[in-house]
């Protein structure tokens, strides 16, 4: 098969445990939660630049994905949209990552999944997690959830069934490729208000960091919450107000406890569906909300 990607020819890879982390835009990138987050990531691994895309514009379309300008040393540079692949390495334990930036395609999807997994399976990583986040309907104003699958035991993730069906990412392709060839594939994904679409989420951002720096060991002040914790708490602030949004979140915060509190029943164990009408009101809320904006 063609390779696809301009791996560095300097590169070698170390023989130790290699865990291939990525995050996906922009379908599971709300609140640039998976970019932030993969960022951090490379900066406290000194991750380095070890591959990229020969030819982007095979898989992407420029129109939907603009180039942009930005300067470097006073040097106006073009830009391109592209997959971006680095190394970086734990501090303290005998683990190295790849993170992958990756980039929903347009075109020859499958030439691009086939060309990762190639890459993948000879760097013979032993786990692939995908790390994102997604709209839901929760409250701001409760513990914010973030759902995983074959993640670490720990209490920070909520690992109940995925029960999600409807459209997806036709990269899903590539973790089930991995795991019918014996490599572990994980996932990490903050669920966020639908009512609060930051730019930059640093709340959410810091909740995924926690997760992994608790799967993988890392320097817990990776997940610094204290930015998005002024973030949500400036929202709060505003909630006084908008009467209509209020009643949106007290709808919401009835439905998170009747489904996710931890004080509630264990008689059964199945979720507490959300009710029509209370379905009904919270997308007529939302519809304003979204209109008002």
């Amino acid at each position: 098969m063609k390779n696809i990607f301009n791996i560095s020819e300097k590169l070698k890879l170390p023989d130790n445990e290699i865990v291939a982390i990525s995050n996906l835009r922009p379908w599971i990138n709300a609140g640039r939660v998976g970019t932030i987050s993969l960022n951090k990531l490379k900066n406290l691994t000194n991750a380095k630049e070890i591959g990229s895309l020969d030819d982007p514009g095979t898989f992407f379309d420029f129109t939907r994905y603009r180039p942009r300008f930005k300067y470097e040393n006073e040097t106006r540079k073009l830009i391109i949209p592209n997959i971006k692949i680095h190394l970086g390495h734990h501090k303290n334990k005998n683990i190295s990552f790849l993170f992958i930036d990756l980039r929903e395609p347009h075109y020859n999807s499958q030439l691009l999944i086939d060309s990762i997994y190639q890459f993948l399976s000879q760097s013979k990583i032993q786990e692939y997690c995908r790390i994102g986040s997604m709209y839901d309907s929760v409250p701001h104003t409760r513990p914010m959830i973030v759902s995983g699958a074959n993640t670490s035991n720990t209490k920070l993730i909520n690992t109940s069934n995925n029960k999600y069906q409807g459209p997806t990412s036709i990269l899903n392709l590539l973790s089930e490729k991995l795991t019918a060839n014996g490599v572990k594939s994980s996932t990490l994904m903050a669920h966020i208000p639908q009512y609060i679409q930051l730019d930059n989420d640093y709340f959410a951002s810091a909740k995924v960091l926690e997760c992994l720096a608790e799967m993988y060991d890392l320097d817990k002040s990776i997940a610094d919450k204290s930015f998005g914790e002024t973030q949500y708490n400036d929202f709060t602030e505003s909630l006084k107000f908008n009467s209509e949004l209020n009643k949106l979140v007290s709808a919401l915060e009835k439905y998170y406890d009747s489904n996710y509190s931890e004080k509630k029943s264990d008689v059964s164990n199945a979720d507490t569906p959300m009710s029509n009408e209370l379905e009904n009101f919270l997308d007529n809320i939302s519809s304003k909300f979204e209109d008002n904006n």
